[in-house]
């Protein structure tokens, strides 16, 4: 099980791709946050729900937003080879840091070719930003995050939770709204690029 980095807070957070989950499918995630109640004590807002498929930076010198948006059209080239992707979920799964403790349940992506050859071409295009070990290359492991707020001490009971969910009905999902979140804004990939840039609070 691949080691994740924890943020700790909202300004730590890197420059992000990641495709925006459809609202379609957040009453699917409410349902599996449901399962979960018992080992969590908080969710992720299913309207916040995505998926990472590259790390770009944190913030420098060097990348910030007007940098973002100078790069929107280079990553709207890559992307275009690759969109829309079909993806397939099943099952919980778990990240463990700060000293081997469980400290993030996610939705698990199943192993997809086309999303996994997406993050090696950004990782090749991007090489001269910064490396996130924990989640390039061989270390990337698509998932969407359900909970970060996990109840202390039960580890047992969060792993035979995880066990239990791997006969959840696989599920298919459409994805194909490309953003590049920062805690304060999202820089649309995708959409035209001549619209005002989207700018919700981000977690």
């Amino acid at each position: 099980m691949n080691a994740h980095k924890h943020e700790n807070s909202d300004r730590s957070l890197p420059y992000t791709l990641a495709f925006r989950v459809p609202s379609c499918f957040r009453g699917y995630l409410a349902s599996c946050q449901q399962k979960l109640t018992t080992i969590c004590n908080s969710f992720e807002p299913p309207e916040n729900a995505h998926l990472t498929v590259k790390f770009m930076g944190h913030s420098s010198g060097y990348l910030d937003d007007e940098k973002i948006v100078e790069l929107l059209p280079q990553i709207h080239r890559i992307a275009s080879k690759y969109l829309p992707l079909k993806i397939y979920l099943r099952g919980f799964d778990v990240f463990r840091y700060e000293h081997g403790r469980i400290t993030v349940v996610f939705l698990k992506v199943m192993p997809n070719q086309r999303l996994n050859a997406f993050h090696h071409e950004l990782c090749e295009n991007f090489a001269e930003f910064e490396t996130f070990s924990h989640a390039d290359k061989e270390n990337y492991q698509p998932h969407i995050t359900l909970s970060k707020d996990l109840k202390p001490d039960n580890e047992k009971q969060i792993m035979r939770l995880v066990s239990r969910s791997h006969k959840m009905a696989k599920r298919h999902l459409k994805i194909d709204d490309l953003v590049v979140m920062s805690p304060n804004r999202l820089f649309p990939v995708t959409a035209d690029q001549s619209t005002s840039l989207i700018c919700p609070p981000v977690k």
